[in-house]
C-alpha cells in the first residue's frame, strides 16, 4: 500500500498547508498496532488522547495502555505523532504548578530519538468552567517544556488570556477553534485567524463523510500561507462507542484526498 508522505511538506502551491490531521480518542481500547499500521499509511496523521485524574489515575486502564504504548515504541522504533490532551483536574493542575505524578510520568516519556513522546499538549480549559489561569503561572509551566508545543482552544471565555500570552512572545502555542469546545458540533462557518503566525486548528463535527467540505470552509477564512490542522473525535467512534481504525483511515483519507484536488497550478 502506497504509504502517502504529507507531513511537514511545505508546498506553496497548495490551497492550504495541512500539517496535522488528528484523529483523537484512542484510549485502552484501541489496539496499538492499528495506530501504527495508520502512521504506515499516513504520516501526516496524529494521534489525540485524553487524559485527566478520572480516566488516567495510577492502576486505571489508561495508564497501563499508555505505559504499554510507550513500550511498544521503543521498541518498534516508530515514532508516532502523539498529542495529550489534558482535561479538568490535569488542566487545572497543570497551570497552578501541581501536576499530578502520573502526568509528570507521562510528560517524562521520550520517543526513540529523544524527543518528547507527546510532542503536542492541549490544555482544555474554558475559563467560567476551569478556574481562570494566572497568565505568569501559565506562561512559566508551558516554558519548563521547550521541546512541546502547547495546543490552546481560543473561544470568547478565553481569548484574553490566549492573546496576552501571545503578545509576550516567550511561548509557542497552536491555536485551536471548536465553538461548541469539544461537544462535537458543526458549526455553519469556520474561525478567521486571529493570530498571523500560528498554527490554526479547527475542531468541531468533523467526520469522514464532512471533512472535504469542511476543509473547503476553512479554506475560504485562510490566506494562502496559512498551516492549519484539523481535529476529529466524535464522529471516528464506531458502534461500540470507541476509536474505529477505519473512521480514522477514511477521515484522513478524505483529507488527503482533498487537498490533493485543491493543487494550484
Amino acid at each position: 500500500m502506497e504509504v502517502i508522505n504529507y507531513h511537514y511538506v511545505k508546498l506553496k502551491n497548495f490551497i492550504m498547508d495541512l500539517k496535522f490531521i488528528t484523529c483523537s480518542g484512542a484510549n485502552e481500547y484501541t489496539n496499538a498496532d492499528a495506530l501504527f499500521a495508520l502512521y504506515a499509511q499516513f504520516s501526516c496523521v496524529e494521534f489525540g488522547i485524553q487524559v485527566s485524574g478520572k480516566k488516567c489515575s495510577e492502576n486505571s486502564p489508561r495508564l497501563a495502555w499508555l505505559r504499554n504504548l510507550h513500550k511498544k515504541i521503543l521498541e518498534h522504533r516508530v515514532n508516532l505523532p502523539l498529542a495529550l490532551h489534558l482535561n479538568q483536574d490535569w488542566v487545572c493542575g497543570f497551570y497552578q504548578d501541581d501536576i499530578s505524578p502520573e502526568l509528570h510520568e507521562l510528560l517524562s516519556y521520550s520517543n526513540s530519538s529523544g524527543e518528547p513522546l507527546f510532542q503536542r499538549v492541549q490544555l482544555n480549559f474554558k475559563i467560567g468552567r476551569e478556574i481562570a489561569p494566572q497568565i505568569d503561572m501559565l506562561e512559566k509551566q508551558m516554558m519548563k517544556f521547550p521541546q512541546v508545543r502547547f495546543i490552546l482552544s481560543y473561544n470568547a471565555s478565553n481569548a484574553e488570556v490566549i492573546t496576552e500570552l501571545y503578545q509576550r512572545h516567550n511561548v509557542v502555542f497552536d491555536c485551536l477553534f471548536d465553538e461548541s469546545f469539544g461537544e462535537g458540533i458543526l458549526p455553519e462557518k469556520r474561525h478567521a485567524p486571529v493570530f498571523p503566525d500560528v498554527i490554526q486548528g479547527y475542531a468541531g463535527g468533523l467526520s469522514p463523510e464532512n471533512v472535504s467540505q469542511e476543509l473547503s470552509k476553512i479554506a475560504l477564512v485562510q490566506p494562502m500561507s496559512a498551516s492549519v490542522f484539523i481535529d476529529a473525535e466524535g464522529k471516528l467512534k464506531g458502534e461500540d462507542r470507541h476509536f474505529s481504525y477505519l473512521k480514522a483511515h477514511d477521515f484522513v483519507a478524505n483529507a488527503l484526498l482533498w487537498q490533493k484536488n485543491n493543487l494550484r497550478v
